[in-house]
């Protein structure tokens, strides 16, 4: 078992659960788990733990899994990059999207289903985050009846399961209701292609990646640039006195 986790004390809970390692998400990520950097976070985490520490969060290449490794985790988990592969089944005129996105082409946005996602900044996303709740609330419950017929479940099971989340999770009636977008959202951008209709997760590193290597390609590529950057660095330490 290996939680994602976004703050120490949350790492030591599922530590004192068993977790066989834990992976933490910096901020740079998709913005599920808090707002603190991975350079932040990681060393945090490391210190508070005695599992294998897998840091998330802002990477793409072999000098982050270096810089990782200097932190003491034991390696890094890459979503962005992986999705902007060329063994990737997201649509290539959606990668292609993504390609065009620089640093700044993402948002933090709760407006998709109440909790927080780092989404490119498509127009759909835009008007999201300007539309007041009333104008949300029609689409999110068309978008509530497509989660039912693809779920196969009834209105009484959907109410049972959303009551549940609700007293463990602490979030309003709206929120819940909103809870029903984000499969049908990330469905209609990522797999339908609709970016009209549908959102597209990213993390930060989607404005460094400019390219859809194999992942065969890719890993090579970061191993061997960080094992060059990790001789490198081993070769010129030194104390300043």
């Amino acid at each position: 078992m290996i939680p994602s986790v976004g703050a120490a004390r949350h790492a030591e809970k599922v530590a004192a659960w068993g977790a066989d390692a834990v992976m933490i998400q910096g901020g740079e990520g998709g913005g599920h788990t808090g707002s603190i950097p991975t350079t932040l976070l990681l060393p945090t985490v490391v210190d508070a733990v005695d599992i294998p520490v897998i840091a998330a969060g802002g990477f793409f290449d072999g000098r982050g899994l270096a810089a990782a490794l200097a932190y003491g985790a034991v390696g890094i988990g890459m979503g962005t990059r992986f999705l902007l592969t060329s063994d990737s089944s997201v649509p290539e005129d959606i990668k292609q999207r993504y390609l065009s996105f620089g640093l700044d082409g993402t948002v933090v946005t709760a407006k998709a289903d109440g909790m927080p996602h780092r989404l490119l900044r498509t127009e759909f996303v835009n008007s999201l985050e300007e539309a007041g709740r009333l104008r949300q609330l029609l689409p999110t419950l068309r978008r509530s009846l497509q989660f039912k017929e693809l779920s196969g479940q009834s209105w009484r099971e959907m109410a049972r399961d959303g009551l549940s989340m609700k007293r463990g999770t602490g979030r309003s009636w709206n929120q819940m209701m909103l809870a029903a977008n984000t499969p049908m959202l990330l469905k209609a951008g990522l797999v339908d292609g609709d970016t009209s209709a549908g959102m597209l997760a990213s993390g930060q590193a989607v404005g460094v990646i400019n390219e859809l290597p194999s992942c065969e390609a890719l890993v090579d590529r970061i191993v061997d640039e960080a094992v060059l950057r990790l001789k490198a660095a081993a070769g010129t330490v030194g104390v300043c006195v």
